[in-house]
């Protein structure tokens, strides 16, 4: 049964978003715990079945038994697109609905969400090969191709240009597709109904966070899976545009540059991404923000499984009270 009884017929559902080094497994876990939940992750990279350490995937100690759909939607090398995403997990939110269990989403690919949520339709525009578009993307990077990209998207499409990060270049070359296919984004009528739950930190104790597990996570954990996916043969060119940390992991793995320098470059890369998406959540007025820099770990959890409870009340009081 649904848990809200909507003209869309569609569940009630709870996102937990935010940057990346928030803690937003731990309060989605939490929130599943109490409320008989199971996760969605949409995350682009930890959907990559292929990759663990690099990038932070959850383990079973992390869970702590909650079922998470989502770590293993796409593989390395192979396309896969938003509409990918959305049409998986829709599928996957309605079966854990009709499960009678609440879906929690957790991650911080905002346009994955957006899409998801707010019913946004981003076109059926295929992508060019996998290989083509990491060497699209790995040039873009030079800088001079980014401007030529970044003017043709300009000149296509402003408004799409207007909102895509010029500084992420496998999203620029996304969006040019989609402009020289005509496709636009469109809304649906009947989006989700979900309760979104962030956690809140300053910039300064993000970055601190984010310095920490740059830390740990370049270190000999990922030195093995790099090991074993070389080994799988897989191609060190898709594998270094991956995902942040594993490019760096391989300059380390080839001598051609120190543990520390490796660290740094992905500290500084993770910062950057992390303040793209940071300032993406603060636009979407409906997330509820809980804790500050101060507040511990159970006050920050308390707080979330408050708001989820206000705002699912009204569903089923009798379960969620």
């Amino acid at each position: 049964m649904p848990f809200i009884d909507r003209p869309s017929d569609r569940p009630a559902l709870v996102a937990v978003v935010g940057p990346t080094a928030t803690g937003k497994t731990r309060i989605a876990v939490e929130l599943a715990l109490r409320m008989d939940g199971e996760l969605v992750n949409f995350d682009s990279r930890q959907a990559i079945a292929e990759l663990t350490v690099g990038v932070a995937k959850p383990d079973p100690s992390e869970l702590r038994g909650i079922i998470c759909h989502g770590l293993d939607w796409r593989h390395l090398g192979q396309p896969y697109t938003v509409a990918d995403f959305v049409d998986r997990a829709q599928q996957t939110l309605g079966a854990i609905a009709g499960r009678g269990r609440l879906p929690i989403l957790v991650g911080g690919t905002g346009l994955y969400l957006r899409a998801l949520l707010q019913g946004f339709d981003f076109g059926s525009v295929p992508p060019v090969h996998p290989v083509t578009q990491a060497t699209v993307a790995g040039s873009a990077r030079t800088g001079s191709l980014a401007d030529r990209l970044a003017a043709e998207l300009s000149w296509i499409d402003p408004a799409r240009a207007a909102r895509t990060d010029r500084h992420n270049p496998r999203r620029l070359v996304r969006a040019l597709e989609l402009a020289r296919g005509g496709s636009q984004p469109r809304r649906a009528d009947t989006p989700w109904p979900a309760v979104w739950v962030g956690r809140q930190l300053s910039a300064g104790a993000l970055r601190e966070r984010i310095e920490r597990r740059c830390a740990e996570l370049v270190g000999p954990d990922l030195l093995l899976e790099l090991e074993r996916l070389c080994a799988a043969g897989v191609d060190q060119g898709v594998l270094a545009d991956a995902a942040i940390g594993y490019r760096e992991a391989l300059d380390w793995r080839a001598r051609r540059c120190g543990r520390e320098q490796a660290v740094a470059r992905v500290t500084q890369r993770t910062w950057r991404y992390a303040r793209g998406q940071r300032t993406w959540f603060r636009r979407e007025p409906q997330v509820h923000w809980v804790g500050d820099d101060d507040a511990d770990e159970a006050t920050v959890l308390a707080s979330a499984v408050d708001e989820v409870t206000r705002g699912l009340a009204g569903a089923s009081p009798s379960r969620w009270g």
